[in-house]
């Protein structure tokens, strides 16, 4: 009834319902006079017969309507316990751990889900139930919503009920009354950051981790953003090799590391390639290095980003120079015999030419201005003709630098032939000559390609000997010869040297180009003509291989490249 009385307290029906109460008791009244004056034996005048017909059926309307406002108030009592059975059900099946303490932070209330993880107990302290703690928390969440009457948060440590550590996260709201508006209970929901946090330490560990192998890698690491190729991080090998700190590098460029002449190129070729050799970049001291670089798209930091390895090839370069010096060297002592040979042709001339001069001067005889002046061009010809052996001995044999310009592979394989020519020519080996004309450039080096020219002529005369004898013979010599041919796709230009000498087995095809390697007796080769040849060529990103000719010989064929004229690559590429 309280309940009633209280739900219709501001309702019109309830003032409805009290008047005609009040109705029907005056009416009782009435009906009681009557009913005392018809005891007195006088019929009950028709208007007390109304009276009391009202009275009963004002009684009988107030039944009806408080009838029907106990079926309202029944219905919207069952609404109130569904919808306090729906929040009810909410707070116990809400994924995360809910308590509601009072304002001396002890428990009044909690879901199953808090019960089951901490086992706590009703007017327990929060800190104790679920912390650990024989004094609360500082900062609180829940004495600042006592304070302030807002919500608050905070991540928190404690221990679950099994002694494990627990990591949550905690969000507390205020409880007020309804009428005085006051903060009576705070509503504390935690949720659970235990594997979140277990997840993080891997994290941690593993990028530390990561992040050691990143720095401790021998070789210069940069990652570089993929739009501008600016460096965002590096590892400490760069200090290392480049003498650049990280907070010196980072922010800047990578293309800043090469030459000014070289970073428009290497900027678009950054982009296209994955992998660069040979490329030249300066130390912080200004001195040049050569190194090979390895590009990877990879995400860094949510930015797309390549991840730059650069090996630092200098020393191994200086080494495969001081070898292929002496694989000149050793070349040019081979070729002695020949080039002497070749000499002294033109020192016969000179010296037929000095000698009958001094005898026409010892004689006192007359020399006349035609014939002095015919000795003395023959004497400057055959002079030019050995100054010119000296001099192309000299350059072959002067230390090539590292670096490679455009070059025509004609002059280079006629250069090489020339130092060659007398050593064919006593052993009776013709050369057949098939150059095309007007070939695109390629990238190289003139003195290195020359040497790889004639480390091949070197095995095909050798190679024509152990088929054919060393001396020419009238019956044999149109069969010692050796093709010189060179032509190009547009793509590629493409150099072959054959020969009609012994051949190479099948099986030793692929073992050629190996270091020490050499199908030769013992005591005439080393081994590292084609190696050092393959290492050359290799260097410009040409190619050589070796198959069988079309007179069982040998057909070696180089392919280089033709680089894009609208984009020539720099001097060092």
């Amino acid at each position: 009834m309280l309940k009633f009385f209280k739900y219709m307290r501001t309702r019109t029906a309830f003032k409805l319902l009290f008047l005609m109460a009040v109705a029907a008791a005056l009416l009782v009244c009435f009906t009681f006079w009557v009913w005392y004056s018809v005891r007195s034996g006088e019929e009950m005048p028709m208007i007390e017969k109304a009276a009391l017909l009202l009275a009963v059926l004002t009684f009988a309307g107030a039944a009806v309507l408080i009838f029907f406002m106990g079926e309202q108030i029944a219905r919207k009592q069952a609404a109130l316990n569904k919808q306090k059975e729906k929040y009810r059900t909410l707070f116990e099946l809400v994924p995360c751990e809910i308590a509601v303490l009072d304002t001396n932070f002890r428990l009044i209330h909690f879901n199953h889900r808090f019960a089951e993880k901490f086992n706590p107990k009703i007017s327990e302290y929060c800190f104790q139930a679920y912390k650990g703690r024989e004094q609360k928390c500082e900062p609180c969440p829940v004495e600042k919503t006592f304070e302030d009457g807002l919500p608050h948060f905070s991540e928190e440590t404690g221990y679950a009920k099994d002694g494990t550590t627990a990591h949550w996260l905690v969000v507390t709201s205020p409880q007020k009354d309804e009428d005085t508006g006051a903060v009576t209970a705070a509503l504390e929901m935690t949720v659970d950051l235990t594997d979140l946090k277990l997840l993080e330490d891997k994290l941690k560990k593993s990028e530390k981790k990561y992040k050691d192998i990143f720095n401790n890698i021998a070789n210069p690491i940069f990652v570089i953003d993929r739009e501008d190729l600016t460096i965002l991080d590096c590892n400490k090998s760069v200090q290392r090799v480049y003498g650049y700190s990280k907070s010196e590098v980072c922010g800047t460029r990578f293309t800043d590391l090469f030459i000014a002449d070289d970073r428009a190129y290497y900027e678009r070729l950054m982009k296209t390639r994955d992998e660069i050799h040979q490329a030249r970049h300066l130390r912080k001291s200004e001195k040049a290095l050569f190194v090979n670089i390895r590009i990877s798209p990879s995400e860094y930091e949510g930015k797309s980003v390549y991840l730059v390895t650069t090996s630092d090839i200098t020393q191994r370069l200086e080494a495969e120079q001081q070898l292929i010096q002496a694989s000149k060297m050793a070349t040019l002592g081979e070729m002695a015999t020949g080039v002497a040979h070749e000499l002294n042709q033109p020192l016969s001339v000179i010296k037929t030419a000095s000698s009958y001069l001094m005898k026409k001067i010892r004689n006192n005889a007359p020399i006349t201005d035609e014939n002095l002046y015919t000795m003395a061009s023959e004497i400057d010809s055959h002079i030019n003709r050995a100054t010119k052996i000296i001099n192309h001995m000299r350059e072959f044999g002067r230390k090539s630098e590292i670096d490679t310009e455009n070059i025509n592979v004609n002059p280079v394989i006629e250069n090489a032939f020339d130092i060659f020519a007398q050593q064919l020519k006593l052993r009776g080996i013709d050369v057949v000559w098939e150059l095309a004309p007007e070939l695109p450039s390629v990238k190289a080096d003139a003195s290195k390609l020359e040497q790889v020219i004639i480390n091949l002529l070197v095995n095909a005369r050798d190679a024509i000997e152990a088929r054919w004898g060393q001396r020419p013979s009238d019956k044999d010599a149109a069969d010692k010869k050796i093709l010189l041919r060179s032509h190009s796709d547009g793509r590629f230009v493409t150099i072959e040297v054959e020969d009609t000498g012994s051949g190479i087995p099948p099986d030793l095809v692929d073992k050629i180009f190996e270091p020490f390697f050499t199908t030769k007796d013992a005591g005439k080769g080393t081994g590292l003509g084609l190696s050092i040849s393959y290492s050359i060529l290799r260097e410009w990103g040409a190619a050589i291989h070796a198959e069988s000719g079309r007179s069982q010989g040998t057909r070696f064929i180089i392919r280089f490249p033709v680089p894009r004229q609208n984009t020539p690559p720099p001097e060092g590429a």
